[in-house]
């Protein structure tokens, strides 16, 4: 009979690199999302941002005229990407301990 040693744990590791994230390979997709957030982060509404994409004659993808609500929806995307993408990893080992087994 002899006792074998383990050492058992616990790993951790939490992402968001294994979830889905659409990636914005159109070039003008990326950039009504830079100006949309540029327009927000200068404290426009909805609305206001609305009426400026239409006077720049930007079109949405679908090839449409803006509403604030559309505008609205775009946003709450652009922040919801933004947050899954810069959420922090997490990686670690817990719950050590050793164990001994006999073995005839």
């Amino acid at each position: 009979m002899t006792n074998i040693l383990y050492l058992t744990f616990t790993f951790r590791y939490k992402t968001n690199e294994f979830g889905y994230t659409k990636e914005l390979t159109d070039n003008s997709h990326q950039k009504l999302h830079e100006i949309i957030t540029k327009l927000k982060h200068s404290g426009l509404g909805y609305r206001k941002i609305s009426k400026k994409l239409n006077e720049m004659g930007i079109k949405s993808v679908t090839d449409k005229t803006f509403y604030p609500s559309l505008v609205s929806n775009m946003w709450r995307t652009i922040k919801r990407r933004e947050e899954k993408l810069n959420r922090e990893v997490i990686s670690e080992y817990t719950d050590f301990d050793i164990v001994f087994v006999e073995r005839y």
